[in-house]
């Protein structure tokens, strides 16, 4: 099967240069100090290094990237959430800031509006939740370093 360059691009994960470089410490950390890195870091970095490294003002609108707050709908449509994917120290689910390090940050980092996720615990029918919508990115307002 032969795929054009058009669907490879489409299909492909990026990620903003400034995210990477402040991840992979963050990862090297992680797995330092539990000898091997819990499920989330390693979906994470397995990410990050399948993806295509775009300088922050390339990013394409409708890409989750870090400090991002996206708006989910149950792919039931039952209900919705917004929730900002944030790195580990700004975590605070209270408050609706998700680690990229948890379950929901790995289901979002990368992923773009329209993608379905599953999310593992998740308070919708079968864990299955649609990007919506990507209330604020921080690229997209010309925020090249938050």
């Amino acid at each position: 099967m032969n795929v054009s360059k058009q669907e490879a691009a489409a299909a492909a994960v990026f990620i903003n240069s400034l995210d990477r470089e402040r991840l992979l410490p963050l990862i090297e950390r992680a797995c330092a100090r539990t000898g091997d890195a819990v499920p989330g870091v390693r979906e994470v970095l397995r990410r990050v290094r399948q993806s295509l490294e775009l300088p922050p003002q390339s990013v394409p609108p409708d890409l989750v990237t870090m400090n991002s707050t996206v708006r989910l709908v149950a792919a039931d449509g039952s209900r919705s959430c917004e929730l900002t994917l944030v790195y580990p120290e700004d975590s605070d689910p209270d408050e609706g800031s998700w680690s990229i390090f948890s379950p929901v940050g790995v289901a979002l980092f990368g992923r773009r509006v329209g993608d379905e996720v599953g999310i593992e615990g998740a308070a919708s029918a079968d864990g299955r939740w649609r990007i919506d919508a990507i209330l604020f990115q921080p690229e997209a307002r010309g925020w090249l370093t938050l």
